[in-house]
C-alpha cells in the first residue's frame, strides 16, 4: 500500500499524530491477542498472511543460542518465548543464532546438538501460535569481530541447512545477517552502501559476497518461499542513502529491518532513517531489535550509551505513535533483567520510566534500573489485542500470579536433545549486564562514530 503525500507529509512533520493502531493477523477470541499465520507475502508495503491478513510484526528478541555458551541457555530462552506469547501480548519471537555454534569456527563442522536446540526452540514457539524470525548473528562468537562482520561463505552454507529444515515452513521467516558491520568512522555513505551491497575488502579481510548475492542465493539457489528480514549497513541504525546509491536489493519478498534508529529522535530523523522507504512506496519496514534502558551506574562518568535516550519519556513515546501511524512493527531486546523487565522471576514484570528521575549518565542515576518495557508493553496491547487503560500492566488478564509464573511454564516445554547443556544462566540485575555487555560494548562504541 503506498501511503498518500498527505499522509507522508503528516507524517514528516509531526510524527505523533494519533492513528488507528494497525492490527495483525488472526486473533483468539475477543479476550486475547492477535495471532499471524502464514505463508507471507510483501505487498507494495505491506506484509500479507494467510488470507490476506495483514502482518505487522509485535515480538521479541530471543539471544540464548547466538553465544558459545548456548547449551546453558536454551532453558531461559524457553521462559522468553513463553512470556512472549503468555505476557506480552506480542506475534513474532526472532532467535538470533550463530553459523559458527553450528558449523565451527572453521566452518567445517555441524553441530547436530545445535540444530536441535534450534528445532526445540522453533517447535516451542510455534506451539505457542507465534512467528519465527530466525536471525544469523557472528558477533558473539571468537573470529566474529574480526573476520565475520558481514556475510560469508559460510552465511550461505548456514542458511542452505536452515532453508532445508524450514523452507515448508510458512511460520518462519529468514533474518539474513544480523547487523552488517563494514564501516568505519567517515566512510562515504557511497562506498559503506557497495560494500553493504557487494562485499570487498575491509579491514584486511575480503568478504566475496555481500547481501545482494546472499539474498539472491536463498531465494533463487535455495528456492526459499519464506519472508526476508534484510539488515542494513553499519549496524542497521539507517537506511539513509540506500535508494540514491542504487542498492536497493532485487529479490523478491524483503522487508528491511532498521534495529535502533540513530539520532535524532524526532519525526524527521526517522523519516530518514527509514520511514521513507514505507511513506513513498518503496518497501515494507520493521523495526527488529529496539530497546531503551538506563546504563549501570557507576561512580564516575562514562560514555552515554545509545541503548538510552536522554529524552525517552517523551521520545519513547512519539516514536511508538510514530511506527503505529506507518504500520511498522517493532521487535524489544529483550527479556532479561535491566533491558524490558525488572526480574527474571516474573517476565510479565515491566520496567518503568519515571521522567522525574530518569538518566542516561551512569554517575547520575538517582532511580536506578529503569526502561520502555510498560510502554512497549501498553503499546503491544493497544496494537495487538488487549486495550488497557493503566500505561503499565504488570500481568495479563487471566495469568498465573509471580509465585506459580515459573511452574506454569516448566509445564510447557518441549523436551530438549541437547548434549552437556552444562549449567543453567541465573541472571540478577547486574549479572545480565555483564553477560551481555559484549554486544551492547560494541554497538555502542561503534555508535559514538559520526
Amino acid at each position: 500500500m503506498v501511503i498518500g503525500a498527505a499522509l507522508a507529509l503528516a507524517v514528516m512533520l509531526s510524527g505523533v499524530a494519533a492513528a488507528t493502531p494497525a492490527r495483525s493477523g488472526l486473533t483468539r477470541d475477543s479476550g486475547s491477542c492477535g495471532q499471524a499465520v502464514g505463508p507471507f507475502t510483501v505487498d507494495g508495503t505491506r506484509v500479507l498472511g494467510a488470507g490476506g491478513k495483514v502482518f505487522v510484526s509485535y515480538g521479541t528478541t530471543v539471544s540464548g543460542l547466538q553465544g558459545p555458551d548456548w547449551g546453558a541457555s536454551v532453558s531461559l530462552d524457553l521462559d522468553e518465548i513463553a512470556a512472549t506469547s503468555d505476557d506480552w501480548c506480542a506475534n513474532t519471537v526472532r532467535l538470533q543464532l550463530s553459523q559458527d555454534n553450528l558449523f565451527g569456527a572453521n566452518g567445517n563442522g555441524y553441530n547436530r546438538a545445535y540444530m536441535n536446540a534450534i528445532q526445540t526452540e522453533v517447535s516451542a514457539a510455534e506451539g505457542d501460535h507465534l512467528v519465527v524470525v530466525l536471525n544469523d548473528d557472528t558477533e558473539l562468537t571468537a573470529p566474529a569481530w574480526n573476520l565475520e562482520q558481514a556475510p560469508t561463505p559460510e552465511t550461505e552454507t548456514f542458511w542452505k541447512d536452515l532453508v532445508n529444515v524450514y523452507s515448508a515452513d510458512p511460520q518462519v521467516i529468514f533474518d539474513l545477517f544480523n547487523e552488517p558491520r563494514l564501516y568505519y568512522s567517515g566512510m562515504s555513505q557511497a562506498q559503506m552502501w557497495q560494500l553493504w551491497l557487494n562485499g570487498g575488502l575491509f579491514g584486511g579481510v575480503n568478504y566475496p559476497i555481500g547481501m545482494a548475492q546472499l539474498a539472491e542465493y536463498v531465494r533463487t539457489t535455495l528456492d526459499a518461499q519464506n519472508l526476508f528480514w534484510v539488515e542494513g549497513p553499519r549496524y542497521s541504525v539507517s537506511f539513509d542513502g540506500m535508494m540514491r546509491e542504487g542498492a536497493l536489493l532485487k529479490v523478491s519478498g524483503v522487508v528491511y529491518a532498521v534495529h535502533h534508529p540513530a539520532a535524532p529522535h524526532d519525526s524527521s530523523g526517522w523519516y530518514a532513517d527509514f520511514g521513507y522507504l514505507v511513506a513513498t512506496g518503496v518497501a515494507p519496514v520493521v523495526d527488529g531489535e529496539w530497546t531503551n534502558y538506563e546504563p549501570v551506574p557507576t561512580s564516575g562518568p562514562t560514555m552515554m550509551p545509545t541503548s538510552c535516550w536522554p529524552d525517552a519519556p517523551t521520545a519513547v513515546p512519539a516514536y511508538l505513535r510514530y511506527l503505529s501511524l506507518l504500520g511498522i512493527g517493532l521487535n524489544v531486546y529483550t527479556l532479561q533483567p535491566g533491558y524490558m523487565i525488572n526480574s527474571s522471576g516474573n517476565m510479565a514484570d515491566p520496567t518503568t520510566i519515571n521522567a522525574g528521575t530518569w538518566s542516561c549518565q551512569s554517575d547520575q542515576e538517582r532511580q536506578p534500573g529503569q526502561g520502555a518495557g510498560s510502554l512497549v508493553m501498553a503499546w503491544f496491547n493497544q496494537n495487538n489485542g488487549l486495550r488497557t487503560s493503566s500505561p503499565a500492566p504488570t500481568r495479563r488478564a487471566g495469568s498465573a500470579p509471580r509465585a506459580t509464573w515459573r511452574v506454569r511454564r516448566a509445564h510447557r516445554r518441549l523436551p530438549l536433545k541437547i548434549a552437556n547443556p552444562g549449567r543453567p544462566r541465573r541472571y540478577d540485575r547486574g549479572a545480565t549486564r555483564h553477560v551481555l555487555s559484549r554486544s551492547v560494548t560494541k554497538r555502542d562504541i561503534w555508535r559514538s562514530f559520526p
